[in-house]
């Protein structure tokens, strides 16, 4: 029982150093603006039930990326919401990363979400592009 305690620590310890990162790399979530014109700002709000990250104004084919891990008991889940026109009129809200449901935690996923005229496009290991939500 000893031997397995010291194990869980020091699992639990690895998490914090920088070897941990490259074992257990972090998700990885990237916006881009693929809009048309060159003064169409992309205004970006992404949050989760634990973390808020801000507005975020993206350019013309500029990225936004964030990273994390996903939650050890499940739940990971970031909500974004894109804006962009005359006084950000145009918005769609969307579930841009959800953690499997069958408690599966990931380590190095990326989910790639590409805002164009049309829309958002969703590029990952399922889809190659796919469009998913129109503004």
């Amino acid at each position: 029982m000893n031997k397995f305690f010291v194990l869980i620590i020091v699992f639990a310890l690895s998490f914090g150093s920088n070897n941990a990162s490259k074992l257990f790399p972090k998700n990885k979530v990237i916006i881009k603006n693929s809009l048309n014109r060159s003064d169409d700002i992309l205004t970006i709000h992404c949050i989760s039930d634990q973390d808020d990250l801000g507005i975020h104004l993206v350019r013309r084919s500029d990225l936004y990326i964030f990273k994390f891990g996903d939650n050890f008991f499940g739940g990971t889940k970031f909500d974004c919401k894109l804006s962009h026109g005359v006084g950000f009129k145009s918005s769609v809200t969307f579930t841009a990363y959800k953690e499997d449901p069958y408690f599966y935690i990931k380590f190095g996923d990326f989910t790639f979400w590409d805002a164009r005229e049309d829309g958002i496009y969703l590029s990952n290991e399922y889809y190659h592009e796919k469009f998913m939500y129109s503004w």
